[in-house]
């Protein structure tokens, strides 16, 4: 919802968001990769979408946020490492901020 409208369909985010059934692990879900294993700095129910070289945009609902990484090919694991690190720092300013 934004501003009051419907942008999405009823039931879209949990579609996204929840793990698929014939997934062996719980990492992805209705198009979007799901946080079920716990493998991002994040709550469980956060879920985003991956480019290449590093690109993420994660949807975290709890906190009322979205995170986007920009990155590149060259250098993707250590940004990577580098962000799961700032993930938690991101939502534990969200948390003190509540």
């Amino acid at each position: 919802m934004w501003n009051g409208t419907r942008l999405l369909p009823e039931g879209w985010t949990t579609f996204v968001s929840t793990p698929a059934p014939a997934w062996r692990r719980r990492e992805y879900g209705g198009m979007f990769w799901v946080n079920g294993e716990g493998q991002w700095n994040l709550p469980r129910s956060a879920y985003s979408m991956n480019g290449a070289g590093g690109q993420y945009t994660f949807v975290v609902p709890s906190h009322d946020l979205v995170v986007v990484r920009m990155g590149h090919q060259r250098g993707s694991a250590a940004g990577t490492k580098a962000l799961n690190q700032s993930l938690a720092a991101i939502v534990a300013a969200v948390d003190a901020a509540r």
